[in-house]
């Protein structure tokens, strides 16, 4: 059955009643009130000039969530057991305002989400404008608006300030005004958890949005779990890594694949919190598992050099499922990174894609490895020859994974790089052009072409000094040790022919190296 949308309106003071009875209530997904006095007074004089203020958005459920009792510094009562509640989507900060102003029979409670006393303003009779309280001047007239539906307290005010025939009309309309406006209210009912939180943030698109961790916190809230503080020990967890930059919603879509082999945002936001709960220490140990891999097979020491985030939720899923991997089930697992890598696999639908690996993983555990053919890399010689040595790129940061593979030997003296200091941070002095960017200059090429990630190996800093802007005439013959220099070419994935060097062609060594590259990826993912 489809849920329901009705578009009323409601009186402030029908309004601040469902409110004092529990019927409107803050979803422990909000955030906090955040509004300053300024806006308060704006919204009041928006009201009385019948501006356009926007509509409040409500849900209305018997779903029980830890909702927030505070609304504008005021102690409130628990909704009556079995009655639906109305959870305020969007407007919360209009309805807190408005419910703080005109609320004058509550006790106030001591909070430190925000001082209430910014609702305390007053109208300034002479002036006709609001004030806030602390800016009122002796000798002059001001009516708190606090009083404006408490009819005794208004009428008593009127009695006892001397009011002319004018004063007393003027304050008369703004009560009448206040106590007739209606408020735009849209109320959705017969709505699951999943949809609520897709319509949440489609319609929360101003400022910061709350995210699907947010709603997963209110969704598996009970008094001795805590999802915010399990995430938070997952990330430190993964801040020892490396991995610290991995994203709140990845890791969700992580433990929403070892519950359901889905990774949708309506499947995570359908997942029972008992599941949630009961899954989280595996979620963790999986995770770090699956980074450990990436790590060992492939020197991915850091989260700056993972080629594709989506990479790491099948990976976790499939070690939530087994402690170790077979060398046939590992070689399957190797030639999927690779052929994922140096692909666009992930540039759209990336949800079902994901999903989609998750079934091949399930297909890998089962023995059958005829699955990795839907697996193909998409990058050619053009493409690649072509390709901009930048972080942000994921062939880049693949294409720098596939140097560290080779476990490349120093151009200098022919000792092993490290390349967990190159790989750990983007460090460019770990970096070094083949064809040096003074020469290349010098021969009036552009950056774009000096700066091609062909003409790039991971080098360290002090050895990069030693060949600084030599020509590759000159260094290739008096810096890399002759003896061993076409070890060091190859680890390097350099080209071995004498006359490129001999003759700086850096068009041809930019072919030769791509052709190279392209051959070791087609090796290492086996297509």
């Amino acid at each position: 059955m489809k849920g329901e949308v009705t578009t009323t309106s409601i009186k402030i003071d029908r309004l601040r009643n469902k409110i004092i009875e529990g019927n409107i209530k803050i979803p422990p997904f909000q955030r906090t009130f955040v509004w300053k006095q300024e806006q308060v007074i704006e919204l009041l004089d928006s009201i009385i000039n019948d501006y356009p203020i926007g509509s409040v958005l409500l849900w209305e459920t018997k779903d029980n969530l830890p909702a927030k009792r505070n609304i504008g510094g005021f102690n409130l009562p628990d909704p009556t057991e079995d009655y639906p509640i109305n959870y305020v989507l969007d407007g919360q900060q209009r309805v807190t305002s408005i419910f703080g102003v005109f609320c004058f029979d509550l006790e106030k409670e001591d909070t430190d989400e925000y001082d209430s006393s910014i609702f305390d303003i007053v109208y300034d009779i002479e002036e006709k404008q609001f004030l806030s309280n602390e800016d009122v001047e002796e000798g002059k007239k001001y009516l708190p608006l606090k009083l404006i539906f408490d009819n005794f307290s208004f009428n008593n005010f009127i009695r006892n300030n001397d009011l002319n025939a004018e004063e007393t009309a003027s304050i008369v309309d703004l009560q009448s005004l206040f106590q007739n406006y209606e408020l735009p209210l849209v109320t959705i009912k017969k709505r699951d958890k999943s949809e609520v939180g897709i319509i949440f943030e489609r319609v929360n698109n101003t400022g910061t949005p709350l995210s699907t961790l947010d709603l997963m916190i209110a969704w598996t809230w009970v008094e001795n779990f805590h999802l915010k503080e399990k995430f938070q020990d997952i990330f430190e967890t993964l801040e020892d890594k490396n991995f610290g930059n991995l994203k709140n919603k990845v890791v969700l879509q992580c433990i929403s694949a070892i519950i359901s082999q889905t990774t949708k945002t309506k499947s995570i936001l359908e997942l029972k919190p008992d599941e949630v709960r009961d899954n989280i220490d595996l979620l963790k140990s999986s995770l770090e598992k699956a980074i450990d891999y990436l790590s060992t097979q492939f020197n991915c020491l850091s989260y700056d050099f993972l080629p594709r985030v989506q990479q790491i939720v099948p990976l976790t899923y499939l070690f939530s499922k087994k402690n170790f991997l077979s060398n046939d089930e590992s070689k399957a697992i190797k030639k999927w990174f690779w052929r994922t890598s140096f692909s666009n696999r992930y540039s759209a639908s990336t949800d079902q894609r994901m999903d989609d690996d998750i079934t091949f993983m399930n297909s890998i555990m089962d023995g059958d490895f005829s699955q990795l053919e839907k697996y193909a890399t998409n990058i050619n010689q053009t493409q690649f020859e072509k390709l901009k040595f930048t972080k942000s790129n994921s062939f880049v940061r693949a294409y720098l994974l596939l140097l560290a593979h080779q476990q490349p030997l120093d151009l200098t003296n022919g000792d092993r790089v490290d390349v967990g200091t190159a790989l750990s941070q983007y460090n460019r002095k770990q970096y070094h052009h083949i064809f040096p960017r003074a020469f290349l200059k010098g021969k009036e090429y552009v950056n774009d072409d000096i700066n091609k990630a062909v003409n790039f190996c991971i080098l360290p800093a002090s050895s990069n000094r030693v060949i600084s802007d030599k020509k590759p005439s000159d260094y290739f013959k008096n810096v890399i040790p002759q003896t061993t220099k076409e070890d060091i070419l190859v680890t390097n994935l350099v080209p071995l022919e004498n006359a490129i060097y001999d003759d700086d062609n850096y068009e041809k060594f930019t072919e030769k190296r791509t052709e190279i590259v392209l051959e070791e990826i087609k090796r290492l993912s086996g297509v």
